[in-house]
């Protein structure tokens, strides 16, 4: 009894009493001394693997006799396992572990101290920008951001660790608020980028264009615009125009969006050309059709894509 109370008692001191390293909310080193009794090549791996998450450029290291050394981002991290002796950045520190803190304050790496528990968010935000109905978000690392739409507001909130702005933020937190009177029609992800499109509240789409290619016709802004003709059943869209500043963005996700549900539906190929002189600020494509009664359908269909 004795016996187990005591294996009890030692498991409890090591659970309470110990230092964790965390890349955001992932366990990469611990010890069960809080003095944190991280070795070298351990340090070496957690920094590997530091980078590797956020997609940066990795350190190099190195040995010369006793001494070795990391280089990274400019700086300079050596060890001499023999005199117990950290050099930072051509600071001298005697010390028989990594004095780990001291070196993320050298390399400008911030980071979360909770008790015995560091965190290094595995997010870091670079930019947001907004460019007319586009707000683009670069950032390294894994994306842990959530969006609110608010009155008036589009909330970024964190859904993990972040970076932004020289500043932590912890889970559930605010990490900005973006002014607009418009709402997120489409969130696009893609490594290291996040970009919001938006639409004007109440953006809908009224009516269906039918015209046969190369007829002239008049369509207003929120008309959906079919051109059709004898084909090979192929349904063609032009490219997304970047000389408008981003505002193009909308349309063409939503061109895009529904030639693809019209493809699969009907199976048609879809092909994304500039050939064609399509209106830009609208939603237009083109139907090259080997049976023109199968229009009808597809119109039908559309008209209920658009309700």
């Amino acid at each position: 009894m004795k016996r187990t109370l005591l294996l009890l008692l030692i498991s409890l001191w090591s659970f309470c009493f110990s230092f964790d390293l965390y890349i955001g909310d992932k366990l990469i080193y611990s010890s069960a001394d809080l003095q944190n009794t991280m070795s070298w090549s351990s340090f070496v791996s957690f920094f590997e693997e530091y980078t590797k998450i956020l997609g940066i450029d990795s350190p190099s290291t190195g040995q010369i006799g006793d001494f070795q050394y990391l280089v990274w981002a400019g700086h300079t991290i050596g060890f001499d396992k023999n005199a117990d002796v950290f050099i930072i950045d051509g600071i001298t520190k005697k010390s028989k572990v990594v004095p780990f803190k001291d070196i993320l304050s050298a390399f400008q790496l911030l980071f979360i101290e909770q008790e015995s528990k560091i965190v290094l968010p595995d997010m870091v935000i670079d930019k947001v920008s907004q460019m007319g109905d586009i707000i683009e978000i670069t950032y390294e690392g894994i994306n842990r951001l959530v969006f609110k739409q608010e009155e008036g507001l589009i909330t970024v909130l964190s859904k993990g660790y972040v970076i932004a702005n020289g500043s932590v933020y912890k889970p559930g937190q605010l990490v900005q608020s973006l002014p607009t009177d418009r709402k997120i029609e489409q969130e696009i992800q893609m490594p290291g980028l996040i970009r919001l499109v938006l639409v004007p509240e109440g953006f809908s789409y009224h009516n269906l264009v039918v015209a046969r290619l190369g007829q002239s016709l008049e369509a207003s802004k929120s008309d959906v615009v079919v051109f059709y003709s004898n084909g090979d059943d192929r349904i063609i869209i032009r490219p997304y125009a970047p000389e408008f500043e981003g505002s193009d963005w909308p349309f063409y996700a939503h061109t895009k969006r529904i030639a693809q549900q019209l493809a699969v539906r009907f199976d048609l190929k879809l092909e994304i050309c500039p050939i064609y002189d399509l209106p830009v600020g609208k939603i237009a494509m083109v139907l090259l059709l080997s049976d023109e009664q199968r229009l009808l359908e597809i119109e039908e269909y559309l008209k209920e894509l658009l309700r």
